[in-house]
């Protein structure tokens, strides 16, 4: 039988032991959550885009389009994009370039969830031709877009955003999106957007640097 003395100090040890374990676990998945819990703006993504347009039958563009986002500092962001859409009618084609660049900042929430808002600068261009017509006509506006970006976990990510555009018109579109990280650089992911008259869905790789 052990002394008490010596008893102890070997219950102490122990807690002692099981106190640093505790202790460097939860640390340890702070570290984790930290370095993946934050959603990225430092990435390239570049995806397939088709087009539903409200009443007008067979009618569904497709095309693709590329988009980039830059951190500046922890808040501050560029963003653009670049799109084009095409369809043949009437034994001619129809294509729709656009173009979207802006400056937009973050507010972290919690540790995995931003706020966003965006201010845009908004570019269109229609040019149709065909044995029956041809023409070209573009315009342009602005852009002004808020939502939330959220990491539910390591792999996964979802976000959420109601964007206003001026664009000789104005028009309101809300858009729902998901990205899922094959590793921290790499993702896939998809996004609908519903628009007054226009619905889009979009799939695309991303990598992020």
């Amino acid at each position: 039988m052990l002394p008490k003395w010596l008893e102890v100090i070997i219950v102490k040890r122990i807690l002692e032991t099981m106190k640093r374990t505790i202790i460097a676990g939860i640390f340890g998945a702070l570290s984790l959550n930290a370095f993946a819990a934050s959603p990225s703006y430092d990435f390239v993504k570049a995806g397939y885009v088709q087009a539903d347009i409200e009443d007008a039958g067979d009618f569904e563009p497709t095309g693709f389009q590329i988009q980039g986002f830059k951190a500046l500092n922890e808040n501050v962001y560029l963003t653009g994009r670049y799109g084009q859409l095409s369809e043949d009618v009437s034994g001619g084609d129809i294509d729709l370039d656009y173009v979207s660049a802006g400056i937009g900042y973050r507010y972290g929430l919690t540790a995995n969830t931003d706020f966003f808002g965006e201010v845009t600068y908004e570019y269109v261009d229609v040019d149709l031709d065909s044995s029956v017509i041809s023409g070209d006509a573009d315009d342009n506006g602005y852009g002004i877009t808020a939502g939330v970006r959220s990491m539910l976990s390591e792999q996964f990510e979802l976000r959420g955003a109601i964007r206003y555009i001026d664009i000789e018109e104005d028009e309101t579109a809300f858009e729902i999106g998901a990205d899922y990280f094959f590793t921290p650089q790499f993702s896939f992911g998809a996004t609908y957007v519903i628009a007054d008259d226009v619905d889009l869905l979009g799939v695309s790789a991303r990598y992020t640097f």
